[in-house]
């Protein structure tokens, strides 16, 4: 993996002034921001890696080139930024890479084109966007999530100098000597975190998933807890929020039915812990629309277990909604007799109590199967609990058709064609709200 430095050279005669960031301050008053954030950044980088300066024909000859401008006052005339990189005296080359103005659709596609092809598989990136024509910063801002999908590049900073915070350039030249000059290296490297939680946050609302943004939140927080060697609170509040986003993601997409009130109740509480620190602002929406979501969980494991299916039905998870409701029933059944929702010959024997209801053969035990004909006492006491609510085992006659016609992928003469293969999540829509109905009539 190579680091690479991309920035966009203008054509104004900038003036000299020192840049600082964190620590870092030039030594001496400077007119090219590229210069600055090269040595802030790309000091230590070596041969393998590039510094690539995209330069349109006017830009090039202005600032690239010596001679492109005058000092105002001795009209002596400037070094170009060619001339000043050379001075640096780095091991990392650099190249100056011609690009079109921008003034049109058609041009802004070529600089896009002209960006994401000098970009190789697994780059390091830092972009400089301050001398920019004004499309840049956007165009910046799409190339880096474009190639992060093709290339899979990393994004190592993206940062703007702000040389405007001194004032107007004609009052800085007269009013501000030269030395006393400090413009600030802005950070906009979170404004490409935001877009990557804006699509995670939009993952999430339309699917369901909340993996990807379990997965920002631990990276977004991992150089914190290292430099603080895991003792930062908020950064550690985070991550612990991103683990729990990982699990409800997990628990839904693989059904594991028996764990997701407990996931779904620990991250409700992750929630909450982040809602109350000082993070950018759009997070708090982030953290409303999660606990929006999360409003159904209540700790009871009915109630849990529809809102699970509620989930799956509404983020297209519809083979995993069947299954989980389907065995839902099954344990519902259990809990009411008072037993334990693990046992696996339990279950079986309530999943055959269903079905003996729907053959019409609770009067003829000739026709029940093991383990149902070996514990006919049980059997009937989970047929009447079944019975007691009322076409709740017509409901359960369904949900094992279309799960079965799901689980063996239409493998059967009664499958449902593609055609047809919309209606899976109608009717499991309709089947929740009925199953609903009867386990928690007072909902």
């Amino acid at each position: 993996m190579a680091n690479v430095y991309i920035s966009f050279l203008g054509t104004n005669n900038y003036l000299p002034c020192h840049y600082v960031a964190d620590d870092f301050i030039t030594p001496e008053p400077i007119r090219f921001v590229q210069e600055a954030t090269i040595r802030y950044r790309c000091a230590n980088w070596s041969e393998k890696d590039r510094i690539l300066i995209f330069t349109t024909e006017e830009a090039q000859k202005c600032n690239w080139q010596d001679g492109g401008h005058c000092d105002r006052k001795t009209k002596k005339p400037h070094e170009g930024l060619q001339t000043r990189l050379q001075r640096l005296g780095l091991k990392v080359p650099f190249r100056s890479i011609p690009i079109a103005p921008g003034y049109t659709t058609e041009q802004i596609w070529q600089q896009f084109n002209t960006v994401f092809e000098v970009l190789e598989e697994g780059d390091h990136v830092v972009f400089d966007i301050t001398h920019a024509f004004r499309s840049i910063p956007m165009l910046a801002l799409v190339v880096i999530h474009y190639a992060r999908v093709f290339k899979s590049i990393a994004v190592g900073g993206i940062y703007y100098g702000a040389f405007e915070a001194l004032g107007p350039q004609y009052q800085v030249e007269e009013t501000i000597p030269e030395n006393e000059r400090q413009a600030p290296i802005v950070d906009l490297t979170p404004l490409a975190e935001l877009l990557d939680w804006t699509v995670a946050t939009d993952r999430f609302l339309k699917g369901g998933d909340t993996a990807l943004m379990g997965e920002l939140a631990q990276k977004s927080v991992a150089h914190l807890l290292k430099a603080s060697k895991g003792a930062d609170k908020d950064a550690q509040a985070v991550k612990n929020l991103g683990n729990a986003l990982k699990r409800m993601s997990l628990a839904l997409s693989t059904c594991r039915g028996l764990e997701i009130s407990e996931v779904a109740k620990n991250l409700k509480e992750r929630v909450v812990a982040c809602a109350q620190l000082d993070l950018l602002p759009p997070f708090g929406k982030l953290f409303d629309r999660i606990q929006q979501r999360l409003h159904g969980f209540a700790g009871d494991p009915i109630v849990d277990g529809l809102a699970a299916v509620r989930w799956c039905s509404e983020h297209g998870l519809i083979q995993q909604g069947y299954t989980l409701l389907e065995e839902l029933l099954f344990s519902s059944v259990l809990l009411e007799t008072g037993h334990g929702i693990q046992n696996l010959e339990h279950r079986e024997i309530v999943s055959q109590a269903f079905y003996i209801l729907e053959k019409k053969w609770v009067e003829n035990p000739d026709q029940w199967k093991p383990p149902s004909n070996k514990h006919p006492d049980m059997t009937r006491r989970f047929i009447d609990v079944i019975r007691s609510k009322g076409d709740l085992y017509k409901k359960c006659s369904q949900i094992r058709e279309f799960r079965n016609d799901l689980n063996h992928a239409g493998h059967n003469q009664s499958a449902k064609t593609l055609k047809s293969a919309g209606r899976f999540a109608e009717d499991l829509q309709q089947l929740i709200s009925d199953v609903e109905r009867i386990l928690v009539p007072l909902s």
